[in-house]
């Protein structure tokens, strides 16, 4: 585990997103008016360096513009639960806190001084780190400290009188648990905290964020592609709704963590396929590396009765890993059985023989929202089974 700040992330990811040659990013844009139609999307920008203002033709938008969502609120869509849970006070400041601390080192550092209770975060190379101290806003708001004052919390903290930290920035950050009443309105979708505002508490806000965003992404790709009619888009809100869902309303809690395993589990885990490492690899491969774009099929079968069924369904392409016996039985495959995913790695189909492999494949795959019979997969790189 590392803890990367955001101003070291951030340019990481940009950089990533412009290497795509399909991607051009503009910053600096905001959003001024949006007309949603059942067929396209007509979005309003404007520079807001200049002033110049453009219209925007899409088929397709997606709203993952923040907790105030511009669009979500031009959609007409409410936020419900609460918005202002606590309020935490964020102080950061350099200090050799390391040479104190030694090893191992942690992501955070938890004090319970009665007058200074809170974390100390890592934020990047060096002795540079965020002091957070959340107080209730029931209670009472949360004062205005000056770096004088916050320079005496962070020496309250650490235990050390004649430490002298240099603040560099203090902010707030507000505490909310918020749910999006509908992740789309007609060509439109929300995403990340446009759709979901999650407490700190857990961990769990971008990851919910990115496993949403990804799940939308290649349901889109899908339909784009002709491999999927639009009726896939509808599963985006059905399947990641619930699991905002729950994760906001844990995170509201305190003691949201606080669970027995016994119970918790099928719900973090459910609807996955097992991470597997394969043997006999120069680099370590997981089973989750052996998902594609399309439907992947995992197998055990040594009479290739699965592969010749693959080659001849139609629908989505549809690549087939044949798996050692080890890796099969982790993934939970008897010998001779199956296990269809999706891309997001969610399973399609499990069969624990290869009785009428043919029949089971094209029962799996009608019951995705694709246009099957329309697609001709021969296209899409069938030779990579």
């Amino acid at each position: 585990m590392a803890s990367v700040p955001q101003d070291h992330l951030e340019p990481v990811l940009l950089d990533h997103l412009r290497s795509f040659g399909t991607a051009r990013v503009a910053m600096g844009i905001e959003v001024v008016g949006l007309d949603g139609r059942s067929d396209d999307v007509q979005v309003t920008l404007r520079d807001v360096e200049t002033g110049e203002t453009r219209i925007v033709h899409a088929r397709y938008l997606i709203a993952a513009d923040g907790a105030r969502s511009t669009i979500r609120d031009a959609l007409g869509i409410a936020m419900r639960g609460p918005g202002r849970l606590s309020q935490a006070i964020g102080t950061e400041f350099r200090a050799p806190l390391w040479d104190l601390l030694g090893g191992p080192r942690y992501c955070i550092y938890a004090v319970t001084h009665p007058d200074a209770a809170g974390v100390f975060v890592p934020a990047g190379r060096g002795d540079r780190w965020v002091y957070g101290v959340e107080h209730d806003l029931a209670q009472e708001p949360a004062p205005r400290l000056t770096k004088e004052q916050s320079a005496r919390l962070i020496r309250l903290g650490i235990g050390l009188t004649d430490l002298e930290p240099r603040v560099d920035r203090i902010g707030t950050f507000t505490f909310a648990a918020q749910l999006a009443d509908r992740w789309r309105e007609g060509a439109a979708f929300l995403v990340g905290d446009a759709a979901h505002q999650i407490t700190p508490r857990g961990g769990t806000g971008m990851n919910t964020a990115i496993q949403s965003a990804y799940d939308l992404g290649w349901k889109l790709a899908w339909v784009l592609r002709g491999w999927a009619g639009p009726q896939l888009l509808d599963t985006y809100e059905a399947e990641r709704r619930p699991v905002a869902a729950h994760n906001v309303a844990r995170s509201a809690d305190p003691h949201g963590g606080a669970r027995l395993a016994a119970h918790e589990l099928p719900a973090d885990l459910g609807g996955r396929i097992p991470h597997v490492w394969l043997p006999s690899r120069a680099n370590a491969v997981s089973t989750l590396d052996l998902l594609g774009p399309g439907l992947t099929l995992f197998t055990t079968d040594p009479s290739a009765s699965w592969q010749r069924a693959a080659s001849s369904v139609p629908g989505p392409p549809l690549v087939v890993r044949n798996l050692d016996a080890i890796t099969a039985r982790g993934m939970g495959i008897p010998h001779g059985g199956a296990l269809l995913a999706r891309p997001d790695g969610a399973p399609a189909g499990w069969w624990p023989s290869r009785t009428e492999p043919d029949a089971a494949l094209r029962h799996a795959i009608r019951a995705l929202p694709t246009p099957s019979e329309a697609v001709d997969r021969s296209a899409e790189g069938a030779s990579a089974r």
